[in-house]
């Protein structure tokens, strides 16, 4: 039973006013009845008290140990007076204080939504899936942490002496690092699979309101904000067939074990990553002011990745879209830019394809831009070692309208450095026009870190001595990386170093 009134209600001792008060429920709370007294009449509502049941009193040898209490059952009724955005704007509203809890026995009842909770599904119908975070795939990009995409309900299980369990607000950007899969729930309305997640702090958090830290993309707007992508990926065309045929199952019901073992299996998500990559549910731009708008990516990727070039004259957000197709020895990159205008809707701005091969093909491509301009570098050969493509176009940023880009001209050849002695600040933004090996010191001498992949949004931190290297007078340059990077090899790109100035625009 849930509580109607929207002044609350008093808990009291014997089932009377003139009773000691024990405390208050909040409008829209759960209590389990555990009997019925007197009729009465109070507020003009004709109801009897009700007896309901209060937190244990801890003694597990007793035959009931549970507390109770009573309530005038006139303001009581079978279902949660509010909706889950309702609750959610309650809560919201509370968590400025320290009673930012609702008592409730799960999640907000929907009519579109299920969940398990331990029961057996009968052909449970559904074509699409939000992926699966605990499962070892996704330990290396995530270490299990998933964040809030939105303002969600998150629920605390009732432990030790609790009677109830209760929900409470978080925050989108939340951060929550994941214990187990604790059940599972389906979307009618949208025939979406989701799993619902025990954290490590005892919380479960729905699939739906989170997404994995990996697919979160921060980019610096160069005055202490940032700008960030946050996507949801989802796997379609999937049904319960696929886990049936997947899974030993004597029928087609279904239970919490089989979609575990289906949807915790590698295989599912390698066989999606290795065909292009996954679908998107959701994707949003928040600016560094915090407004949010929605995107649509139309086509599936592996990875999108948010680039907000400071080294332009006015930069703008724009999303890189990364896919990969793998098998039989063949690997195909793609690669796609996309400008993230103010109204949401995005126009391409460039792209690249590349194949590598077992039998002897070579492939590149990155993007890098300069004042006014965006590069896109190919560089591909054949099975024999003959370059088919080595060059690279670019589109020129409008004056008038700096979303707007345009395509100029061809060049053949990899990017060439230029004589640019003298011109490093300490501050300034720059990009490597191609791999750059950084540098533990200034000059060639210098032990190698790792290499700059091309179009690297770097910050100048010092300007060290001039030299004359592949005929360009420049000085070396220490830099770190401005964003979240990594570099060719790999690994994470978190200690500045020494590059040669002349291949930096």
């Amino acid at each position: 039973m849930y509580v109607n009134s929207k002044e609350g209600l008093n808990i009291r001792e014997e089932p009377n006013l003139k009773s000691a008060k024990l405390g208050a429920l909040k409008y829209g709370e759960f209590v389990k009845v555990a009997g019925e007294g007197e009729l009465v009449r109070i507020d003009g509502i004709s109801a009897r008290w009700t007896k309901i049941i209060l937190d244990h009193d801890g003694n597990d040898a007793a035959d009931d140990y549970n507390n109770y209490g009573w309530v005038f059952g006139g303001y009581l009724q079978d279902k949660c007076p509010m909706s889950e955005s309702e609750i959610l704007d309650y809560l919201k509203r509370l968590s400025k204080t320290e009673e930012d809890w609702l008592g409730t026995d799960y999640f907000p009842e929907n009519r579109y939504r299920e969940y398990m909770r331990g029961k057996v599904w009968e052909c449970p119908v559904f074509k699409k899936v939000l992926p699966n975070y605990d499962c070892n795939y996704f330990e290396h990009e995530t270490n299990k942490e998933v964040v809030a995409i939105r303002d969600c309900l998150v629920y605390w299980e009732p432990r030790a002496a609790a009677a109830y369990g209760a929900l409470r607000f978080a925050k989108a950007g939340t951060k929550f690092k994941l214990w187990r899969v604790d059940d599972w729930g389906i979307d009618s309305q949208t025939k979406t699979l989701f799993p619902i997640y025990e954290t490590d702090e005892h919380l479960l958090v729905r699939g739906i309101d989170v997404t994995g830290s990996d697919c979160v993309s921060r980019a610096s707007d160069g005055k202490g904000g940032f700008h960030s992508l946050v996507y949801q990926p989802i796997l379609e065309g999937i049904s319960i067939d696929d886990v049936h045929n997947n899974v030993e199952s004597a029928d087609c019901s279904t239970t919490h074990g089989e979609l575990e073992q289906y949807f915790n299996s590698n295989s599912v998500y390698e066989r999606r990553w290795g065909s292009g990559g996954f679908n998107v549910n959701f994707a949003e731009h928040i600016n560094p002011k915090g407004k949010r708008q929605a995107i649509r990516f139309m086509s599936k990727a592996n990875r999108f990745k948010l680039l907000f070039p400071l080294n332009m004259k006015k930069p703008v957000p724009i999303v890189q879209e990364l896919s990969f197709v793998g098998g039989t020895g063949r690997e195909r990159h793609s690669m796609i830019l996309m400008t993230i205008e103010p109204d949401g809707d995005g126009e391409q701005i460039g792209n690249y394809v590349y194949f590598n091969s077992e039998s002897g093909s070579e492939g590149l491509g990155y993007c890098y831009f300069d004042d006014t301009n965006v590069y896109m570098y190919r560089y591909q050969s054949d099975d024999n070692g003959t370059v088919t493509s080595d060059g690279c176009y670019f589109e020129h940023q409008s004056e008038g309208d700096p979303y707007d880009f345009r395509v100029v001209e061809n060049r053949s050849g990899e990017p060439k450095g230029k004589n640019n002695a003298g011109s490093f600040r300490k501050g300034k933004y720059c990009n490597p026009v191609c791999r750059l090996k950084l540098r533990k010191s200034p000059g060639l001498g210098g032990e190698k870190i790792n290499t700059i992949e091309g179009g690297t949004l770097l910050q100048v931190l010092e300007t060290g001595k001039e030299a004359t290297i592949d005929g360009y007078k420049s000085n070396w340059v220490k830099v770190k990386a401005v964003n979240k990077e990594r570099f060719v090899e790999g690994y994470e790109f978190t200690q500045s170093g020494w590059v040669f100035g002349a291949y930096l625009e």
